[in-house]
């Protein structure tokens, strides 16, 4: 089975379950994602889309945590969010955070761990920026951000912004 966290109007996927605040949504489960546990069954889902909505909740790291309960052991977490350095990180008031691509590394670790009180754990399959479309700006960032994220994010990432940030995590349990 497929999630579609966040879904709005349109899931990512044919037939995956939708869960969303808004009754306005294609959600198939109307639920504010601040308010834990979700209505949904443990180990349930072998795939999670949660595009641009982990910038959306007040708590990310119970949010992923609970992200981790519904799905299965290998599951794939897709994940869409505005970068930092994005003009689209501000001008949406409802944000309530921004994020680095490493930003996802914590969920990797035992502080994570600690946090939750369990073994819960992700493993980062992939991180990418995406950029706009001026070949030279864009460019450039783009091939700071491949060879090095952590220095791109440190040293250019305001010269040259990215858009957003699309991590690919699996579930460990």
């Amino acid at each position: 089975m497929v999630l579609d966290v966040g879904c709005g109007t349109r899931k990512a996927e044919p037939g995956a379950i939708g869960i969303d605040c808004s009754p306005r949504s294609a959600a198939d489960i109307v639920w504010n994602l601040d308010d834990f546990p979700w209505p949904l069954e443990s180990d349930a889902f072998e795939r999670i889309h949660m595009s641009h909505i982990v910038e959306h909740v007040r708590d990310i790291a119970r949010t992923m945590a609970e992200v981790h309960r519904v799905a299965r052991n290998s599951a794939d977490v897709l994940i869409a969010t505005p970068h930092f350095s994005s003009h689209n990180s501000y001008t949406d008031p409802t944000h309530v955070r921004h994020l680095a691509g490493r930003s996802f590394e914590y969920f990797t670790g035992k502080d994570f761990a600690t946090f939750t009180g369990s073994d819960v754990s992700f493993t980062i399959k992939r991180v990418e920026l995406t950029f706009g479309k001026n070949f030279l700006l864009d460019g450039v960032g783009r091939w700071l951000a491949r060879r090095n994220l952590e220095w791109y994010e440190r040293h250019v990432a305001w010269l040259f912004p990215a858009q957003d940030i699309r991590a690919h995590l699996k579930v460990r349990k």
